[in-house]
């Protein structure tokens, strides 16, 4: 048996609000479909996240249906769970998913699937709030007692420790020994398979980037094929070969001029089938934004040679004089600095909660309709 795992694909994501990067999401989600033909691969998982929105647009399910039909026209079924991107959102209370049901992909949200001998189990995402009124380790319990004797697979999107701190889930005492594989989705470094109470446990991470992170980066971006003969499980993380690069510089005021040679020498001696990104992060006293535009000029380094320019400029403090009062804009400062401010952890996590499903939304006009139909979810 062999089968193909892949996750957070976040079809529809245009990154930068460009039309490119919405057709590299595309694109590597094929170049996977491509590998499942080329390997012949029995199935493939999916374990959330295949569309960035709750509400993707036509064209984006067109995209969709392409993808499953050249599974499809290869007899190559999917299996698929909801993240927390493509979950049904409260305005239109139905996953994008089940649209995409009678066109061939296997919607795996809370129940037990059987093909072939082989056995998946899948778990939708679920919310810190919808977490709580659960165990969590007896739903998965539940769902090793409706599993028969074969190869068992569970799927799940959730936030577990390590990777997220905060979170209460951990997988060594909410996994109950049984399952043979268990494949993690909502964490987009991808990691080395481990071993967790008895079963293979695999993080795939996302196929693209929806921020940069230079962990993503040094992980490399993919999937995995796993095959299983014999009694013996493998795994093989297979890198994206057609991803759009993403250049990344770290600078000061002082090795400024360095990098932009850098930059500059690195375009020349590089040949990309696609435009790259470039990253650049710096922390510095006195450049700015437009600053760095003109040193890259002055170095002659085309601004058209790039996708898109994203520049991160973290100000040094200067003791001479007194310092503003700031947040640093990372997730987990966020939520500390937000239960800081309100005083109770349960409703702080509650307006993340909100927070965190309005950031699925396409358009304001969207969040609008929420908060007319469904005012209550204000009510903490």
């Amino acid at each position: 048996m062999k089968f193909l795992h892949l996750s957070d694909t976040h079809l529809g994501y245009h990154q930068y609000g460009l039309q490119e990067r919405a057709v590299d999401f595309f694109d590597v989600f094929n170049e996977a479909v491509d590998v499942a033909l080329e390997k012949k691969v029995d199935f493939v998982v999916h374990t959330g996240d295949f569309f960035h929105s709750s509400r993707p647009s036509n064209q984006i399910i067109l995209q969709g249906i392409e993808i499953l039909r050249r599974l499809k026209d290869a007899r190559i079924p999917i299996f698929v769970i909801s993240g927390n991107h493509d979950r049904g959102n409260q305005v239109k209370d139905v996953s994008p998913l089940k649209i995409l049901q009678p066109l061939g992909l296997n919607l795996i949200d809370s129940g037990v699937y059987e093909h072939e001998g082989i056995f998946l189990a899948g778990v939708k995402y679920l919310s810190k709030a919808g977490l709580k009124q659960i165990d969590f380790r007896k739903v998965l319990e539940k769902l090793l007692e409706k599993m028969g004797t074969g190869f068992k697979i569970l799927m799940l999107h959730q936030e577990f420790q390590p990777f997220f701190p905060d979170s209460k889930l951990n997988m060594f005492s909410d996994l109950p020994e049984g399952f043979d594989y268990v494949g993690v989705g909502h964490y987009h470094v991808a990691q080395p398979p481990s071993q967790i109470n008895g079963a293979t446990v695999v993080y795939p991470g996302s196929t693209e980037f929806t921020a940069y992170n230079e962990k993503e980066e040094e992980k490399g971006k993919g999937f995995y094929v796993v095959e299983i003969n014999n009694g013996e499980l493998k795994t093989e993380f297979i890198k994206f070969r057609r991803r759009r690069p993403f250049l990344f510089y770290r600078f000061n005021d002082e090795n400024s001029d360095q990098i932009l040679k850098k930059i500059k020498e690195d375009l020349e001696k590089n040949h990309y089938d696609k435009k790259p990104v470039l990253v650049l992060k710096g922390t510095v006293k006195d450049l700015n934004y437009s600053d760095i535009r003109h040193l890259m000029k002055n170095e002659g380094i085309p601004e058209e040679k790039f996708l898109h320019i994203q520049v991160n400029l973290t100000k040094e403090k200067d003791e001479s004089y007194p310092q503003p009062i700031f947040i640093d804009l990372k997730e987990n400062t966020i939520k500390k600095e937000l239960e800081r401010l309100i005083g109770d952890r349960d409703l702080s996590e509650a307006v993340i909660e909100l927070i965190d499903h309005l950031k699925t939304f396409e358009s304001t006009d969207e969040v609008k309709k929420l908060l007319r139909e469904k005012p209550e979810i204000l009510d903490f």
